[in-house]
């Protein structure tokens, strides 16, 4: 690969690290937002395995590697039943607002897991989660334009995004147009 081709790379995986550093500050931003325990609990037991589980699938660790499906299995019952609970236990308002927080993070997880990927599928899967998650923050930041700290941290964690979107796939379409992105 050419010096231009690794400074594609480079844009990609800086990309890669604007969604990294985006997640961890949307997970943050989603525990301190929520104003009751039990609902910044139950986002933690819905953000975090899926996370966990994406960062030992990066890091190719065998047992969760061969077991892939079975883990995303369990997280999927997971996730539905602390769901479930949540909606049980509190007012509609409160648990859709945790639903949708969570929803979020967890699209960004899946987009931030998927953002090197070279596989077609894989990137399909990586741009559509990503644009949903704008999509999904938009509303709540006009929302959120009363308070103007949170106001300005979901704007900077939009632009984070799409800037970490716009460079990964920038920098793949001129790999591939200049017949680079095979040597990936």
């Amino acid at each position: 690969m050419s010096i231009k081709g690794k400074k594609l790379g480079i844009y990609r995986l800086l990309g890669s690290i604007l969604l990294l550093i985006s997640l961890v500050l949307g997970l943050l931003l989603g525990f301190l937002t929520l104003t009751h325990p039990f609902l910044s609990i139950t986002l933690i037991l819905i953000t975090i395995p899926p996370f966990v589980f994406s960062i030992l699938l990066k890091l190719e660790q065998d047992f969760f590697v061969n077991n892939a499906k079975r883990f995303l299995y369990l997280l999927l019952i997971e996730i539905i039943v602390v769901n479930s609970i949540t909606f049980a236990f509190y007012n509609t308002f409160l648990a859709l607002s945790t639903v949708i927080t969570s929803s979020s993070i967890i699209l960004l997880t899946i987009c931030w897991h998927f953002s090197l990927s070279i596989y077609k599928k894989r990137k399909i899967i990586f741009f559509i989660c990503g644009i949903s998650y704008i999509l999904i923050n938009i509303p709540i930041l006009l929302d959120t334009i009363s308070v103007s700290h949170l106001f300005i941290i979901k704007l900077i964690l939009i632009i984070s995004v799409s800037l970490g979107l716009f460079l990964i796939i920038s920098a793949e379409l001129i790999m591939k147009k200049k017949g680079w992105l095979n040597y990936i």
